[in-house]
């Protein structure tokens, strides 16, 4: 237990610095100047010049693209986040794909539209054999675009006021390529409590970000679809979505295909400008986990088996360990054991506070775990028999 405990210090360490290399949305990522926090005399003029160099008559566009599929409780809010955003120093455009919604997507879509006419509608054609709905829906959107940058996000994403500004200042300073950033995660249900961060909780544990800026590799990646913003260019270059048309976990593939062609890539810390609430019960949870988590993993078996293991020793053997040193009176176990469970408590309390949640959610982190390698196997299972993953009416092998 001794040896388990000094590594789960060390990762506690490396936790706390690997969250300091994390840039923030509204910092200019050149001269790596002050965060974007916009005063009430000066933010008309110092952020046009900023992101432009040029004066309020030319201000860049920034075109923001919604796919919507059976979205009527989410899409409408969305929209009015965007909307009610300031855009002193930019233009916008809103588009939606329509992807085949069975509800009251559209019609939730037009009420907005007869308020603001920046926001414009489009139904996808149908899916062509092959294509991820998702992708085909992005794709479809980017031709209509104009924008100088793009920022493509999940109609359950809410922005905050200063959110396009703020984008745009980070986006204009890294001069093209892709910036995304996982919002601030609203939950509700237990589930959602227990798993949802532990996306956050993956990346800051696991992958040094600073290497998702500085290198090319295309193994050094984390982004989310939910918000991803994009140069135009390097969409082209790099293929877009119709490159990608066949994977699953399309977000991902899109910043690997941009780094091939050698341009940035850059994980920013968003908490401040975007929230999103993915799911809303724990049936949602676990099937929307399912579709990405052995994907994401590369669909190797052994690495698969290998993160099982890894997280079953930091996290629930500690827990184990301490039941029995209760039970054989064991003094200095149950003080090991009770360091361990501790500090992966405190690292999961870390990440969790960095990404807006409570600092109480910590102690989920033996549950949280369980619960991941639960997924991860039954992700497996799916991948491996051909039953696939289901999500919003569709099925993805």
């Amino acid at each position: 237990m001794q040896v388990l405990t000094g590594w789960l210090a060390i990762q506690l360490l490396f936790t706390i610095w690997n969250l300091s290399r994390m840039p923030k949305l509204g910092k200019s990522l050149s001269s790596q100047s002050t965060y974007y926090q916009p005063s009430a005399d000066s933010h008309d003029q110092a952020v046009a010049d900023h992101i432009s160099g040029k004066d309020q008559r030319s201000k860049p566009i920034l075109s923001i693209m919604i796919p919507a599929r059976n979205e009527e409780i989410n899409i409408r809010q969305c929209l009015e986040s965007v909307l009610n955003c300031r855009t002193d120093s930019i233009d916008i455009e809103v588009l939606v794909m329509n992807d085949h919604s069975e509800d009251r997507t559209v019609a939730e879509i037009q009420q907005v539209i007869q308020q603001d006419d920046r926001v414009r509608l489009f139904h996808s054609d149908p899916l062509p054999e092959g294509w991820m709905g998702k992708s085909y829906a992005c794709h479809q959107l980017a031709q209509h675009a104009q924008g100088n940058w793009w920022l493509f996000i999940d109609a359950d994403v809410r922005l905050e006021v200063e959110g396009l500004e703020a984008a745009m200042v980070t986006a204009c300073s890294q001069g093209k390529g892709l910036i995304s950033g996982f919002p601030r995660m609203e939950t509700g249900t237990w589930l959602e409590k227990i798993l949802v961060p532990m996306m956050s909780f993956v990346i800051a544990y696991h992958l040094p970000i600073m290497m998702v800026r500085r290198s090319r590799s295309p193994f050094f990646v984390a982004v989310t679809g939910a918000w991803l913003m994009i140069h135009p260019d390097s969409y082209a270059r790099s293929g877009g979505h119709e490159g990608i048309s066949t994977q699953i976990v399309e977000d991902m593939e899109l910043a690997r295909a941009v780094k091939r062609i050698g341009d940035p890539v850059t994980l920013a810390n968003v908490q401040h400008y975007t929230s999103a609430r993915m799911y809303r019960n724990a049936g949602q949870v676990w099937e929307g986990y399912k579709k990405n988590i052995f994907v994401g993993a590369g669909r190797s078996p052994l690495l698969a088996i290998g993160i099982s293991i890894y997280y079953a020793l930091l996290f629930i053997l500690p827990v184990i360990t301490l039941i029995y040193s209760l039970c054989t009176l064991d003094t200095m176990l149950i003080g090991w054991s009770l360091l361990s469970i501790l500090i992966g408590m405190i690292t999961k309390s870390i990440i969790d506070v960095y990404h807006g949640k409570p600092i109480w959610m910590g102690i989920y982190m033996p549950v949280s775990a369980a619960c991941l390698i639960g997924i991860m196997m039954d992700s497996w299972r799916a991948g491996a028999n051909g039953t696939g993953y289901n999500w919003k009416g569709r099925n993805y092998g």
